[in-house]
């Protein structure tokens, strides 16, 4: 096993005891260094180079990066949901966070397929006082609060919706809690508005989730939701797509210890068009059900895509 003496002065302590976790990682599980970065979203070469101890700069960020994805590829290997930490998941995780810390609203727009309601929901299941509303257009101010009011009890309680909008008030005034709302340009202004009551009220952090029309409903000034923009401390642009390294991330995680080729990631990548959903739920889905133990290879991603899919083919 390697010792202090074998890194530069510049990685720290710190680094080299994860490095060698890495090692030990690596010679008790099936991933190479290659597929391991690839889930990291860290380069092959930048990862050899830190475990070799010839990286330049001090390792810390990028050794954090690998060892939370062996940490989601053993959730993987046990069948839990596993959460691969995509550039969409990242950034709502920092809307989510952001909010709580602030006490404030945050906003997340993104196309419809880019991860943010599964990066919302994985959120609520592991983040303690985090409730989740998946809005729904039939929305009313009465359902918000009865759901709101089930939510932070773990009951239904009675009274009247003032007295419920009292009780939620009271259970949250001033604690860590994050209320996260998708779906969030269904709702009327009205609920939008009780909701923002709720925030200002109990002093607490909430995050509207949403597609790109999202946006377009509050972003306008002297429009009817200034009182939300005017407290919104975190808004970044909307998401379109998830990006190529991304892609990887997602492929490399469905196929687990295989080295997945960068030409087929590419391909896949390709006819997902940059949607998330499309990717792991269609084409990842099909090219697992239709390989039959063939080799991962362009040719039979063209065909699944083509053939199984009815996607319009991609140029050669």
């Amino acid at each position: 096993m390697s010792t202090a003496n074998t890194y530069p002065e510049h990685y720290s302590a710190d680094d080299i005891a994860l490095i060698e976790q890495i090692k030990t990682w690596l010679a008790e599980h099936s991933y190479t260094q290659a597929a391991l970065a690839r889930l990291s979203r860290v380069s092959a070469s930048s990862l050899n180079q830190i475990i070799k101890g010839s990286y330049a700069t001090s390792p810390g960020k990028l050794l954090v990066s690998v060892v939370s994805a062996m940490q989601h590829a053993e959730e993987a290997e046990t069948d839990a949901v596993t959460a691969v930490e995509t550039s969409v998941f990242r950034l709502a995780t920092t809307a989510f966070q952001m909010a709580r810390r602030n006490r404030n609203f945050s906003i997340l727009s993104a196309y419809v397929g880019t991860g943010k309601t599964f990066a919302a929901r994985h959120y609520q299941r592991n983040t303690p006082n985090t409730y989740l509303i998946e809005a729904t257009p039939t929305m009313t101010m009465q359902a918000l609060i009865k759901q709101l009011a089930r939510l932070v009890t773990g009951a239904d309680s009675k009274g009247s919706i003032d007295d419920k909008f009292r009780m939620i008030i009271n259970s949250l005034a001033n604690t860590d809690s994050l209320l996260i709302v998708d779906e969030a340009e269904t709702l009327t202004p009205h609920v939008l508005d009780t909701i923002r009551r709720v925030r200002d009220i109990a002093n607490i952090g909430v995050t509207l989730c949403g597609t790109e029309t999202l946006s377009g409903i509050i972003k306008p000034a002297q429009g009817q939701f200034d009182q939300i923009r005017s407290r919104t401390l975190f808004w970044p642009e909307t998401v379109k797509q998830i990006t190529i390294e991304d892609a990887a991330a997602l492929v490399q995680t469905a196929f687990g210890t295989e080295e997945v080729p960068d030409d087929v990631i590419a391909r896949l990548y390709a006819y997902s068009k940059g949607s998330a959903r499309m990717l792991v739920e269609g084409l990842i889905s099909a090219v697992k059900q239709l390989r039959q133990g063939r080799e991962l290879s362009v040719g039979m991603v063209d065909f699944v895509a083509v053939k199984g899919m009815s996607l319009q083919a991609l140029a050669k």
